[in-house]
């Protein structure tokens, strides 16, 4: 009976490895190399120099610059210079050159922003203004190097539907390349699904209250928070109507929020990222998630849904490819 249970337990874990040998072949080497690539070409120096003789060999010496950034507070705190390079608002800019600035984005290529399907159809206006390397709006003497883009091109995922809600992902194709620095550069696409991660941290400028107090609309100050994995709790808490006629979509959605108030995303951050800190990488995210339904911002136990970016890798690729 003891060599019978030995085996099945032998069998068992040889499933185990191999199922785990799957999911890291599962991992998409392209996206693994473009976000070392990244990295490296961000945070590697390499210096040379030699000994003051004739014919001194040249001594080439590598300084990796990658260093973690400030912890995330569970209630949430402005972010630091140079933390989150990869974060973008975006907005409409009328005849005038007025700017109303209501949705968020994540820097994925030199090209390409990564926003919710529902931004780019907003009521709001056509977003055709992007700001890259913002802290601080409204202030010229934060550390930070904002820059603004022009729109050449909306996709929207051709399965969004408005106004339900699901495959809420669209990406914005930029007027020009981005130049990459450490105020401004990608964040990494997700190598998992984001089911085992415990928590994340959401960015950006968007409303700090539900109900909306003088001078407190919006942030002036991109802002983070950290959330956790709600994982299946949507399933209860996502009211069946005309938005989400399935109820919650476990494969296409993330659910997250967090068990206390004034800890969450809200009107404003729609299209910004969830975000992970790269295993290896302490200066690298990925992201995970988009923010999209925000069922009741600011109710602690109450978690929203985001779109989950990994289930559409292919998507956001193919049109990354396209010219």
């Amino acid at each position: 009976m003891q060599a019978v249970f030995s085996e099945k337990l032998f069998q068992l874990k040889v499933i185990l490895w191999l199922l785990t040998a799957c999911w890291v072949v599962a991992q998409d080497e392209d996206i693994v190399r473009t976000c070392t690539d990244y990295k490296t070409s961000l945070f590697v120096e390499t210096q040379e120099f030699s000994l003051l003789y004739e014919g001194a060999p040249i001594i080439r010496k590598t300084r990796d610059k990658c260093k973690a950034y400030a912890p995330v507070i569970i209630g949430g705190a402005p972010a630091i210079p140079k933390e989150f390079p990869h974060a973008a608002r975006l907005g409409h800019r009328d005849d005038e050159g007025k700017v109303n600035w209501f949705c968020g984005g994540t820097l994925i290529s030199n090209r390409h922003i990564l926003t919710a399907a529902h931004c780019v159809l907003s009521f709001e206006g056509t977003i055709n203004i992007v700001r890259l390397g913002e802290l601080e709006f409204d202030n010229n003497k934060d550390d930070a190097q904002p820059e603004d883009f022009g729109v050449q091109s909306r996709i929207v995922h051709p399965g969004y539907d408005h106004p339900v809600i699901y495959d809420d992902i669209a990406i914005l194709k930029l007027d020009r390349n981005v130049t990459f620095n450490e105020y401004k550069h990608p964040a990494c696409l997700p190598f998992t699904d984001g089911r085992k991660s415990s928590s994340f941290i959401a960015i950006g400028w968007g409303q700090t209250a539900l109900v909306p107090r003088r001078g407190s609309e919006s942030s002036k100050i991109l802002k983070k928070v950290k959330l956790f994995n709600f994982n299946t709790r949507c399933k209860l808490t996502a009211e069946i109507n005309e938005e989400l006629p399935n109820g919650y979509n476990a494969s296409s959605q993330i659910c997250i929020g967090s068990h206390e108030s004034s800890q969450d995303t809200c009107n404003g951050d729609s299209g910004g990222p969830v975000l992970t800190i790269h295993k290896q990488y302490p200066c690298m995210y990925h992201v995970e998630g988009i923010t999209s339904v925000a069922v009741a911002c600011d109710t602690p136990d109450f978690p929203g849904m985001y779109t989950r970016v990994h289930y559409y890798l292919d998507w956001i690729k193919k049109e990354m490819a396209k010219p």
